[in-house]
C-alpha cells in the first residue's frame, strides 16, 4: 500500500533506513573541492572533472563491483523542440542507437552490451535525455568506445528513419490505454499553450511525418543545436581505479567537439494565473476516481538544502490520528494522498496534492476541497515549529548515514542528471539535506496554495465532457470555478501529527559468527523456522518473512478473496503505527497470496517485535466496521474489473497463469465470487484461519536466533493453532503447444502474441533455457523490432513458473495482425538453429560467462539477499545454493549440447503455449 507522497519519494526511499549511534554520527570530514560527500559506510572513491571541451564528468571508483555502468545526461528534452516536429527529441533519442561512423552496424552496440552480461536504455524527459549501460566490469572499456560515438560521430542513417519513427508510433500506440497518460494528455489542454508543456511529446507518424523533406535537417538541427559538451553530463563507475576511469575518459570523449549550444528559451508560467481557478474533468478507461488540484509555484529546485515543499507534503499527507487523510479516510470519501512538487522547468513548477478517490468521494469534492483548506489554515497556524524541521532533518542524515549501495546503473543515471543543477558536495546526499529551518520560505509556499489559484482536476466515469484531446483520445471538460469554496469543512477536530515514538537507539551490529545461508532453527509440526546473520552491508538493519499458509486459502476462491480482504483490512487499521514505523525505518507489509496472509518486517530490529505485536492484535481482534468492509470490498471489486484494462504484456501472461496454474480464477469468477462476500464472512475468516495453518518464517541479517525466537514466541501468544500439514503450491499444468493456443480479442488497440516455452524443474532445463533467453534476447529484438519493426514492445526472456523453467517471446504491433506476429516468431526460432550452430566459440563463450557473472552476482541489498533465500523456502526446495548450482550447469554446457537441445524443443509437439491477441476493432 502507497503511503508516501512523490515528492517525498527520495527521501522517504531513505528515511527507512535509518541509525542513530555514534558509528553514525561521527562528523564527516570535510571534502576536498569538487568531492562530493559521502556516508560513512560509503567506502567507494570519487573524482569529478571537466573536460577542456566543457564535459562535466563524475567518476566512481568500487573495487569490489562486479558490474560498471555509465550514464550521459545530455540537458535538452521534449521542452526544447520546435513547435512543429512533436517527438523529435525522442525520435532523436531512437536514432543515436542505430549506428556510428565507427561502428555502423545497427545492432553494434546492443549486441555488444547484451553478449557482455549488460543492459542498456534511454529516456527523453522534459529537459533532459538520459542514456545509459550497465555491463560486466572487465568490458567497461569496449562499452565506453561504442557509447562515446553516440555523441561524435552518429549515422543518423536514412534507411532507419522510417523504420524509427515506426518504433516511437509503436512506442506512443502501446500507452494509448494508460490512464496516467490520458491524464496528462488532457492537463495539457489546460496549461498555458505558450509554455511547451502544453504541448504533445511523445511523438508518432502523425507528428513525425517521414515524408517531409525537412525532418532529418530539424532532427540533425536539434543535435547540433543541443548536443554539445556544455549541456552534457558524464558519470562512470566501476572497479577499476580513478586514474584508469580517467583514462577513459580521455580517450573515448574529449573528441566531443567545444561548440556553444542553443541557450534555454525562456518559457511563460505553466499555468495562466488570470485564468484560475479553473477545473478540468477527465474521463478514464478504468473505473478510476482521482482528485487533484494543481497550484503554481515558483520551481523549488533552488530552495533543495532547506525543503519547503518535503516539509509542507510531509505535514499534508501525514496518516497520524486526526489528520486530514485519517478523517477523509473515515468520511469514506479518500483511500490515499500524495503530495509534491512537479513540472518544475528552472522557473516555475507545480505543487500538486492528490488525492484517490472512493465512488462516493467523487459526490463531495466540494468539501474536501474545504476540508483541505481548513487543514492547510492549521498548519499556518500551528504547524510550522523548528522541531518538526529537526526531526525530519534528522530521519534523513541517520538514512543518509546508513544508506545502502544502490544500483550501478540506476546510480549513475541519477547522478548524471544532478551534475549541472547542484554543486559537487551535494550530488550524494541532496535529497538527504535538510540545512536549514526557514519558516519564512515554508509560508512563502503555503500562501500559493489558495483557492483562487487552483487547478482542479477531476478524473472520474461519471463525468461529462464536452472536448476529445488531440494525439490521445481521452475526453475531457474545462470549466470555470468560483474563488471562493461553496461550502465548509465538515471537519472541525483536527490533530496535527506528534513526535514519532519509533525512532530507533539500538544499532550496534551484532557480534556473532556470520552465516552462509539460513539454519533451520526451529521445526515442528506446522511450524518451521529459518534464520542467518549477515553483516555484508554494514548496517544494523534485519529482514524477517513470515508466511502464514492455511490450505482452504489455496483451493477456495471465497477464501483466496477474504486473505487479500484480510490484508487491505489490517494494512488500514494499522494505518497510522504503519506510517511513524516507515518514518523511522522500520517497515511492516501486509500481503496476501496463494496460500495466506504473509508479513514482512524491513530495517531496525528493535521495533519489529513491536509492529508483529501490533498486527497480531488487530488479527485477534478486529473491530466491526460496515463502512470500511464496503469500501474495501468495492476497491477491490473495481481494481479487478480495472485490471480488464491493463498493458497487453501483463494481460496475455496473466493468460498465460490462468491455463498453466491449478487452482487459478479468471477475473470474472473473482468478481463474481467477491461481489457475495459479507463483513459476516471476513469476521469468519479472521476466527477461522489461525485454526489450521502452517507456518514459514526467515528471519537475516542483523537479528540473533534469540531475537528472532522472540518474535516465535509473540505469533505463538497471538495466533494459537492446530498444526497444518504444510500446504502444496499451486500446481502447473503440462501444456501441449500443439494443442494449446488461446485467442484474445478487444482487451487492447493493439495486436500481440506470447509464446511460452515449458521446460522442467531441474537444474539442467534451468541452465539451458536461462542460457537460450541470454543468447536470444538482443537477436530477437532485432530481427522483430529494428529491422522488421512489428512493433515497440518486443522481448525475449526467461520465464519460469514456480518451480518451472521456462522461456517466452513477446511482439506488440499496432498493425501486424496476430498471424503475422506468429508467422515473425516462428521464423526467428526456426532460424536461431543456423545462428547458435554458427555462432563463434568465443562468441558463445562471452554469452555463456555473462550469465554464470549474472547468476554469482552477490546481492546488492539485505532485502534481495533475504528474498533470495525466502524464495527457496517459499518454494519448498531449500536450496540456498541453488543460483551457484544453476551456474556450475551454464559453465558445463557445450554449444553443441546447447543447439541439440534447442532442436528437442523445436518441434510441433513443444511443450509451451500459444496465447494471441487481436486488437480491438475500435482502435
Amino acid at each position: 500500500m502507497p503511503r508516501f507522497n512523490p515528492a517525498l519519494c527520495l527521501l522517504i526511499s531513505a528515511l527507512f533506513l535509518l541509525g542513530c549511534s555514534e558509528r553514525f554520527i561521527t562528523p564527516h570530514p570535510e571534502p576536498e573541492p569538487q568531492t562530493p560527500i559521502t556516508a560513512p559506510t560509503d567506502q567507494r572513491e570519487y573524482r569529478a572533472q571537466t573536460l577542456d571541451n566543457g564535459l562535466q564528468v563524475l567518476l566512481i571508483s568500487d573495487p569490489l563491483a562486479e558490474k560498471a555502468a555509465a550514464s550521459m545526461n545530455v540537458a535538452a528534452g521534449s521542452w526544447h523542440e520546435p513547435d512543429e516536429w512533436p517527438g523529435l527529441a525522442h525520435f532523436l533519442e531512437h536514432m543515436l542507437f542505430l549506428g556510428t561512423e565507427l561502428y555502423p552496424q545497427p545492432d553494434a552496440y546492443q549486441q555488444f552490451i547484451r553478449q557482455h552480461g549488460g543492459r542498456f536504455n534511454a529516456f527523453t524527459a522534459p529537459r533532459d535525455t538520459n542514456y545509459f549501460f550497465d555491463i560486466r566490469a572487465e568490458h567497461l572499456e569496449g562499452a565506453l568506445s561504442q557509447f562515446s560515438r553516440f555523441f561524435i560521430d552518429p549515422l543518423f542513417t536514412p534507411g532507419y528513419v522510417a523504420r524509427e519513427v515506426q518504433a516511437v508510433h509503436a512506442e506512443w500506440s502501446s500507452t494509448l490505454q494508460d490512464d496516467g497518460r490520458r491524464r496528462f494528455a488532457a492537463l495539457r489542454e489546460a496549461l498555458n499553450p505558450e509554455h511547451p508543456a502544453s504541448r504533445f511529446s511523445a511523438g508518432n507518424r502523425d507528428s513525425l511525418d517521414v515524408s517531409s523533406p525537412e525532418l532529418i535537417p530539424a532532427m540533425r538541427q536539434f543535435h547540433e543545436d543541443y548536443y554539445h559538451p556544455d549541456r552534457m553530463s558524464l558519470v562512470i563507475f566501476g572497479p577499476q581505479s580513478l586514474d584508469t576511469l580517467a583514462q577513459y575518459v580521455a580517450r573515448f570523449f574529449t573528441e566531443l567537439p567545444q561548440r556553444a549550444s542553443q541557450a534555454d528559451p525562456h518559457w511563460p508560467s505553466l499555468v495562466s494565473e488570470q485564468a484560475l481557478p479553473k477545473m478540468l474533468e477527465v474521463r478514464p478507461l478504468r473505473e478510476t476516481y482521482v482528485l487533484q488540484l494543481h497550484f503554481p509555484i515558483r520551481d523549488p529546485q533552488a530552495d533543495y538544502r532547506d525543503k519547503p515543499l518535503e516539509y509542507l507534503s510531509h505535514l499534508i499527507t501525514h496518516e497520524a490520528e486526526g489528520s486530514l487523510l485519517a478523517q477523509l479516510r473515515a468520511l469514506g470519501w479518500v483511500q490515499q494522498m500524495f503530495a509534491g512538487g512537479q513540472m518544475g522547468d528552472g522557473e516555475n513548477a507545480l505543487f500538486t496534492i492528490s488525492f484517490e478517490l472512493t465512488p462516493e468521494g467523487d459526490q463531495h469534492l466540494d468539501q474536501i476541497e474545504a476540508t483541505l483548506f481548513a487543514w492547510l489554515a492549521k498548519i499556518e497556524q500551528q504547524g510550522i515549529e523548528a522541531w518538526r524541521f529537526d526531526e525530519l532533518r534528522q530521519l534523513a542524515e541517520l538514512a543518509f548515514n546508513d544508506r545502502e549501495t544502490p544500483d550501478p546503473s540506476r546510480e549513475v543515471t541519477h547522478l548524471s542528471m544532478r551534475l549541472r543543477h547542484l554543486p559537487p558536495a551535494d550530488w550524494l546526499r541532496s535529497a538527504y539535506l535538510f540545512a536549514e529551518f526557514n519558516p519564512s520560505l515554508i509560508h512563502h509556499y503555503l500562501q500559493a496554495l489558495t483557492p483562487d489559484k487552483r487547478l482542479r482536476v477531476r478524473t472520474s466515469p461519471a463525468v461529462e465532457t464536452t472536448q476529445t484531446a488531440p494525439w490521445l483520445p481521452v475526453e475531457y471538460q474545462i470549466s470555470p470555478l468560483s474563488q471562493t469554496l461553496k461550502q465548509e469543512s465538515p471537519i472541525t477536530q483536527w490533530r496535527l501529527p506528534p513526535a514519532n515514538p519509533f525512532i530507533p537507539s539500538e544499532l550496534a551490529l551484532l557480534d556473532e559468527p556470520k552465516d552462509e545461508q539460513p539454519r533451520l532453527i526451529l521445526q515442528r509440526p506446522g511450524l518451521a523456522v529459518w534464520q542467518g546473520v549477515d553483516d555484508r552491508f554494514s548496517s544494523p538493519r534485519a529482514q524477517v518473512h513470515l508466511s502464514l499458509q492455511n490450505p482452504e486459502v489455496l483451493h477456495q476462491l471465497d477464501q483466496r478473496l477474504l486473505a487479500r480482504l484480510a490484508a487491505e483490512w489490517l494494512d488500514e487499521a494499522l494505518s497510522e503505527t504503519l506510517y511513524f514505523a516507515g518514518m523511522a525505518g522500520t517497515h511492516l507489509s501486509i500481503d496476501s497470496g496463494s496460500r495466506g496472509l504473509s508479513f514482512t518486517l524491513s530495517g531496525y530490529q528493535q521495533n519489529q517485535a513491536r509492529l508483529l505485536q501490533a498486527v497480531l492484535e488487530a488479527m485477534q481482534t478486529p473491530e466491526s466496521n460496515p463502512a470500511r468492509f464496503e469500501r474495501l470490498k468495492n476497491r477491490l471489486l473495481r481494481s479487478l474489473n480495472n485490471q480488464k484494462q491493463d498493458r497487453l504484456p501483463q494481460l496475455l501472461v496473466r493468460q498465460l497463469y490462468q491455463q498453466a496454474m491449478t487452482p487459478f480464477w479468471s477475473l470474472d469468477a473473482q468478481i463474481e465470487q467477491l461481489e457475495s462476500l459479507t463483513e459476516a464472512d471476513l469476521a469468519d475468516f479472521f476466527q477461522r484461519f489461525p485454526q489450521a495453518l502452517h507456518v514459514q518464517m526467515l528471519g537475516w541479517g542483523q537479528i540473533s536466533e534469540s531475537q528472532l525466537l522472540t518474535l516465535v514466541e509473540t505469533l505463538e501468544a497471538h495466533l494459537p493453532s492446530q498444526a497444518a500439514d504444510s500446504v502444496p503450491l499451486p500446481q502447473i499444468r503440462e501444456l501441449s503447444q500443439a494443442t494449446n493456443s488461446v485467442s484474445l480479442a478487444g482487451l487492447h488497440n493493439d495486436h500481440g502474441i506470447l509464446t511460452y516455452w515449458q521446460g522442467g524443474t531441474d537444474l539442467a532445463d534451468e541452465a539451458l533455457l536461462r542460457l537460450i533467453a541470454q543468447l536470444q534476447s538482443s537477436e530477437f529484438f532485432h530481427q522483430l523490432r529494428t529491422e522488421q519493426q512489428l512493433g515497440y514492445a518486443v522481448f525475449a526472456d526467461y520465464l519460469p513458473l514456480l518451480n518451472q523453467a521456462g522461456l517466452f517471446y513477446f511482439v506488440q504491433s499496432p498493425e501486424a495482425d496476430p498471424a503475422q506476429l506468429d508467422n515473425a516468431v516462428e521464423q526467428f526460432l526456426n532460424g536461431e538453429v543456423e545462428r547458435l550452430t554458427q555462432l563463434t566459440p568465443e562468441a558463445f563463450a562471452e554469452h555463456q560467462a555473462s550469465l554464470v557473472q549474472q547468476l554469482r552476482q552477490p546481492p546488492q541489498r539485505l532485502a534481495q539477499a533475504a528474498e533470495r533465500h525466502w524464495q527457496e523456502i517459499l518454494h519448498q526446495r531449500y536450496a540456498f545454493d541453488r543460483r551457484e548450482a544453476v551456474a556450475q550447469w551454464v559453465e558445463k554446457v557445450t554449444q553443441a549440447e546447447l543447439v541439440s537441445a534447442y532442436q528437442r524443443w523445436l518441434n510441433p509437439e513443444r511443450q509451451g503455449l500459444r496465447i494471441k491477441h487481436q486488437a480491438s476493432e475500435a482502435d
